[in-house]
């Protein structure tokens, strides 16, 4: 963006000399009166167009003026009360001497511009007079070489000054000059008309190859197939319309008795092509010099004006740095020329609203930058708060960013200090016991008006649906028949509070998929919603019923502390061994096993209660530990370490003893596993109503699969089926699940 360019606003900018007025009356009198405009009746070719403009008479003498005030001092006073205009028109009557002297001062493309500006400049600049004027305006500009051999001054001004436009199809920005070939020339321009020396016999048949010896050429040629300039200075490019040139030329040294005129052509053609291949190598060596100069010099002219338009801007009443910053990365195409009064003029509106913009960019940028580290700072805080809480008590992130002061904080506009930014944020460190503490209030509230309106929870609930429940009954939320279901597909049923506030949702699905650090599995939970699980709640009160306790009354607390076991009355002995055997079920997992058998067989739930003595083998046997110790779900109920990031149980054994010193830490007391991550029960014990006929086959061993049999969850449309451990190393490997559960990573095929 330039704001010094026409193009940039759409319409002419006014020229720095605003008081220098040329019109066409001044030019008519300028050929009047100039000693070197043409004699009458020359034809004169006009400034304009080059249309021809033929003088046919004098001009008409002015008619003498008459006014009232003839006295010398009301003339004066009358002359000098309007704005007396300035003209240039006098300029053509101005001495040959003295107009040869001044342009002395000026430079090749000053000299040139003058060369078109008037037929008298043209004649003076033409004449042998002029040699000295050229050469002093090619040392004004930093010694620029002489012509090009065959060149005449203007054509060489032309070349090396008069724009950037290919010479030949008039694209614009072509910065390179080929001198070889004396022209500006753009690589499409050159790729159409060079010509190579070994192409010329395929291009020009017709022609005699001693042409190439008598016109100028070039190294740099055409693009190859990488877009890279062919440079070899052993090959020759050529322009078509030289060849064609010469090529006329020579016809006339072709007759009959012109051979001694022939050779004494081609000996100066040769001697031409020479001198200019020398002085090609001077020109090009200039203009990389130039080059490097008018570089220097314009670093200069911006740094210059860089400090003058700071200055003058600030003694406008803009703020320094403000200003500083907005020429620290760009000059937006001001500082690139001299200033005059009129540019000030011109360019101080428009920089004044570009600052003025800028400075609005900037102040959204700040906000933009200290909202993100207010939201970071109060995002730790708020992190390290609830990283030792149960997941399902803790509000999302997003939900504390929305509270009303803390949200207007963020959006608050930045003070002049970063600590004073951020130093606020303690104080809001108060707000997230109340705010988590609140979220668990209204998570209690939606499950109780969830157990109020489902008539299988409780049977009496005509009570409760006639109240407006406006507090969470905690009584009700701990009864045995208090079963819920996340709306998350493949959830687990979740009995009582004590595992709604463990549940993770979405969340914890994801942590056995791909674990992450404890900070992206915060941002990624999101609330879930909670339904009663009809199935759970029927296979509970069941039980219930079984054991001759009141479902109204009879907590899961109590329940677990009857030891009771059942029997699933709708499952066959399952073979295994020459016996058949049992699934030894406490009352959890019998409400998990109802649930996840979803078959026709499991229409209502039927339970047989274990009799004492079958109750005694069961607890005689050493049930599995689980969780497994290899399992990443351990945590140390000592501090915050693995909350959140839970490793195996020898780890958190070792940090027991390292880090607070405890020898023989105890499970349950100094560390646990993760009730979100672990929430189905353990597996039930086999309980054999068939003795086995046959030894239990040794870990590791392989043999014909007579049991249960599995199929993965993550296979979508595969009917591959898997033994349990087969299933468990086909999750583990393939889907890179390192602790798989029965349920949301396999199932079960009766």
């Amino acid at each position: 963006m330039c704001w010094d360019c026409d193009d940039y606003y759409g319409e002419a900018t006014d020229s720095d000399l605003t008081d220098l007025d040329t019109d066409s009356d001044n030019s008519s009198q300028c050929s009047e009166h100039s000693s070197m405009s043409e004699a009458p009746g020359e034809e004169v070719v006009g400034d304009y167009g080059g249309e021809t403009y033929i003088p046919d008479k004098q001009p008409v003498a002015k008619r003498v003026r008459t006014d009232k005030g003839t006295d010398i001092g009301t003339a004066l006073a009358i002359k000098r009360s309007g704005r007396r205009k300035k003209s240039l028109s006098l300029i053509v009557t101005v001495p040959i001497d003295i107009l040869l002297e001044i342009f002395g001062f000026l430079e090749p493309v000053d000299l040139s511009h003058l060369f078109r500006t008037h037929q008298a400049f043209r004649t003076v600049l033409s004449s042998d007079h002029a040699v000295s004027v050229w050469k002093a305006a090619r040392v004004n500009r930093d010694g620029v070489p002489d012509c090009m051999p065959g060149m005449s001054e203007v054509e060489w001004a032309d070349l090396l000054f008069d724009g950037s436009d290919c010479q030949e199809c008039g694209r614009k920005r072509v910065w390179d000059i080929d001198f070889g070939m004396r022209r500006r020339i753009c690589q499409p321009c050159l790729n159409e008309n060079l010509v190579c020396k070994s192409a010329f016999p395929f291009e020009f048949p017709e022609y005699d190859p001693i042409i190439m010896d008598l016109i100028p050429f070039s190294s740099i040629g055409v693009e190859d197939h990488d877009h890279d300039y062919i440079a070899d200075s052993a090959c020759k490019f050529f322009w078509s319309d030289d060849i064609e040139k010469m090529a006329k030329e020579l016809e006339v040294y072709l007759k009959p008795g012109a051979e001694q005129a022939l050779e004494d052509f081609k000996q100066s053609r040769k001697k031409y092509v020479d001198s200019d291949s020398n002085h090609i190598a001077v020109c090009e060596a200039w203009v990389t010099n130039d080059c490097a100069r008018q570089s220097l010099y314009a670093r200069e002219l911006r740094s210059q004006n860089t400090k003058l338009f700071e200055a003058r801007l600030v003694d406008l009443g803009h703020d320094a740095e403000d200003v500083e910053r907005m020429f620290d990365h760009h000059h937006y195409g001001v500082l690139d020329k001299e200033f005059t009064d009129a540019r000030w003029k011109r360019l101080i509106p428009k920089v004044e609203r570009k600052l003025a913009q800028l400075q609005e960019e900037w102040r959204l940028e700040k906000q933009r930058e200290v909202s993100c580290i207010r939201e970071s700072r109060l995002l730790t805080m708020y992190h390290k708060y609830v990283r030792p809480l149960p997941q399902g008590i803790v509000p999302p992130p997003e939900h504390f960013l929305k509270l009303c002061d803390i949200a207007e904080f963020i959006k608050s506009p930045p003070t002049a200090d970063t600590k004073s930014d951020v130093q606020p944020c303690d104080a809001f460190a108060e707000k997230i016991p109340d705010f988590c503490a609140d979220y668990m209030h209204k998570k209690k509230l939606e499950l109780t008006r969830l157990l109020a309106l489902s008539t299988d929870a409780v049977q009496d609930t005509t009570t409760l649906q006639n109240q407006v429940i406006d507090a969470p009954d905690d009584m009700l939320l701990q009864l045995a028949t208090s079963v819920f279901q996340c709306t998350y597909p493949r959830s687990f049923p979740l009995i009582t509070w004590d595992k709604v506030q463990y549940h993770q949702g979405s969340s914890s699905h994801s942590q056995r998929m791909a674990p992450r650090s404890s900070y992206a599995l915060m941002m990624s939970i999101s609330p879930c919603t909670f339904s009663i699980s009809q199935r759970g709640v029927a296979a509970a009160r069941s039980l219930l019923s079984l054991v001759g306790l009141d479902a109204k009354t009879t907590t899961a607390t109590a329940m677990d502390g009857l030891q009771c076991r059942f029997f699933c009355s709708n499952c066959s002995p399952k073979p295994e061994n020459g016996g058949s055997y049992r699934m030894a079920m406490n009352w959890r997992q019998g409400v998990f096993h109802h649930v996840e058998n979803q078959n026709p067989s499991h229409k209502e739930p039927r339970w047989k209660l274990l009799s004492i003595g079958q109750l005694y083998v069961i607890q005689s046997s050493p049930a599995p530990e689980y969780p497994a110790a290899t399992e990443e779900v351990w945590l140390c109920n000592k501090c915050n370490v693995y909350h959140g990031d839970p490793t195996t149980k020898v780890i958190v054994i070792k940090h027991m003893e390292s880090r607070h010193g405890i020898t023989t830490s105890i499970e349950g007391i100094d560390f646990s596993y993760d009730q979100g991550l672990i929430e189905k029960p353990p597996p039930a014990p086999k309980f054999f109503v068939t003795p086995q006929t046959r030894k239990p086959s040794k870990p590791g061993t392989t043999q014909k699969s007579t049991g249960s049999v599995y199929r993965c969850q993550h296979c979508d449309g595969s009917n591959r089926t898997f033994v349990l451990e087969g299933v468990k190393q086909h999750l583990k490997f393939k889907h890179d699940i390192k602790s798989p559960h029965e349920g949301p990573d396999f199932y079960n095929i009766e």
